[in-house]
């Protein structure tokens, strides 16, 4: 377990605990409990004034280390509603969950009660091999607290889309298979559905429709091919391309906006991470939807190769978004777990929205910053 620390967050995980409330999701007994140690990050440690950056304001950040070898390489986030929880895969067939903890200011602090254990395939064996276990995208169908629900999980390579119910079964549930390759075509092999969500259904009852996004599957035009799937029912839209960026995940903002999160590498500039908010009237069959940046930061913040998303709403109608980084099991990346704040005015005033550069600066970043105070983000 993580030692919390700060005093404040001992307080929080005790408080949490004696008030019943989930110290961890759907891990059932076969999951295993984990060591986790974290450590809190600076957002830009060249200028630790530093609060908001773009449209979002900083609410702290942990770095994650556990000695379990199959830790890491997590593309996939869920959040619960009050911010206690949180659920993700990894793209090696991996569920882990955790309880997050907060400092007396309200900003990420840490984790506790770490669980990890295999996804399991159609037959209900662990999934074997890259191949059949790169899970890329996650999304809950649930609004409890546990997030023990039904998760649409999206794959790469073996390109596919499945749905475990965590709630009858927890992470040793099988998969029900929803979508393959045969319903949306051909995909690139590691560049296709890298995000997905899901919007209301079409008919009163029905099923969740499904939105997904390729990472860099593109489409006659040049732009990203994207889909929502009714059922088997595909209708094809695209994301317009912001070079060198690529999509890694979407988030669904209660109003029926997207928030687009994206990363870019290279060796002379390093990493960079750009979100992209996308008004909901835009998606439509056939068209080509773009959005206006919220942040475009490089490697002078504390990032690395961000890949999951996920957005809760704070009591005061604050948009509370988490990102988590996948490490691909290098020594020389991180696994990052970071918290922004998007102020509900920010949300009702995007008809002025913030304009960033296009290009990446010389130290691969091109974030327009502004001082502020230090963030006191409270968790719902």
């Amino acid at each position: 377990m993580h030692r919390p620390t700060t005093i404040a967050g001992v307080l929080v995980f005790f408080a949490l605990v004696a008030i019943g409330a989930p110290v961890h999701s759907p891990a059932h007994a076969d999951a295993e409990r984990i060591e986790l140690k974290t450590n809190t990050l600076v957002w830009n440690p060249e200028d630790r004034g530093e609060t908001r950056t773009g449209g979002l304001e900083w609410a702290g950040g942990i770095e994650i280390r556990s000695p379990k070898p199959e830790f890491g390489g997590w593309s996939g986030l869920a959040v619960n509603p009050d911010g206690t929880v949180l659920l993700a895969v990894s793209d090696e067939g991996q569920w882990f969950s955790a309880m997050m903890l907060y400092d007396e200011r309200g900003r990420l602090s840490g984790l506790a009660e770490g669980h990890m254990a295999p996804m399991l395939g159609l037959d209900g064996q662990p999934i074997a091999g890259k191949t059949l276990g790169d899970a890329e995208g996650l999304v809950v169908d649930t609004a409890d607290a546990t997030l023990a629900g039904k998760v649409y999980i999206s794959f790469e390579r073996a390109h596919r889309i499945w749905r475990y119910d965590l709630g009858a079964d927890g992470f040793s549930a099988r998969p029900e298979q929803l979508l393959t390759q045969r319903h949306f075509g051909r995909l690139n092999a590691n560049g296709g559905i890298e995000s997905i969500e899901l919007l209301p259904p079409a008919e009163p009852e029905g099923e969740p429709r499904i939105l997904a996004i390729t990472e860099d599957t593109l489409d006659p035009r040049g732009n990203i091919k994207a889909f929502i799937a009714d059922g088997h029912d595909i209708s094809w839209f695209a994301v317009r391309p912001r070079n060198p960026y690529k999509p890694t995940d979407v988030a669904l903002l209660p109003n029926g906006d997207l928030l687009l999160l994206e990363r870019r590498f290279s060796i002379l500039a390093g990493v960079g991470m750009q979100m992209r908010l996308i008004r909901r009237d835009d998606i439509a069959a056939g068209e080509v939807v773009d959005g206006e940046v919220l942040i475009d930061v490089g490697q002078r913040y504390s990032i690395d190769n961000m890949e999951g998303l996920a957005v809760r709403e704070g009591e005061n109608g604050d948009l509370m978004i988490y990102m988590i980084s996948d490490d691909n099991f290098n020594v020389l990346q991180r696994t990052l777990l970071l918290m922004f704040r998007l102020k509900s005015e920010s949300s009702a005033a995007m008809a002025e929205p913030v304009r960033l550069p296009r290009s990446p600066a010389a130290d691969g970043s091109s974030g327009a910053s502004s001082r502020s105070g230090e963030a006191a983000t409270t968790p719902n």
